[in-house]
């Protein structure tokens, strides 16, 4: 059993898309929540519902951001920057989210790499286009 909460963070209904299209793969995903950022949500509200999705306590954490640079990826980092609980992730997919909601155990290095490497595995140019491209 997975050990630790996700929150998916990032721009408009993304992440509530993400969540909802890892439980229609995976079935109902407990200790997971969404945090979207709204067009006319400032930083620092938003820095507020995150805070609030990531929760209180001992218990580690795993935010999976959409954009690296962006408000939400800016503000889960700061978030991370001040509590070792805290993991964040940068360029989250769809491969992540399933991976990280099935994963057994802790949030250790060991996991960020297998989400990293399920991540880049997920993103492929089909033989197809890569033909025409070099016709």
């Amino acid at each position: 059993m997975r050990s630790f909460r996700i929150v998916i963070a990032g721009h408009g209904t993304l992440p509530a898309a993400l969540l909802a299209t890892a439980e229609l793969i995976c079935g109902e995903i407990g200790d997971l929540a969404a945090a979207g950022l709204r067009p006319t949500e400032t930083p620092d509200h938003y820095a507020e519902e995150l805070r609030a999705a990531i929760g209180h306590g001992h218990r580690r954490v795993l935010v999976l951001c959409d954009l690296l640079g962006g408000t939400p990826y800016n503000v889960a980092a700061a978030i991370c920057r001040r509590s070792s609980r805290v993991v964040c992730v940068a360029g989250a997919n769809l491969p992540m989210v399933v991976e990280a909601a099935l994963a057994d155990g802790a949030l250790n290095d060991q996991l960020i790499e297998r989400l990293l490497d399920v991540g880049r595995a997920g993103i492929v140019e089909t033989e197809r286009h890569r033909a025409r491209r070099v016709s």
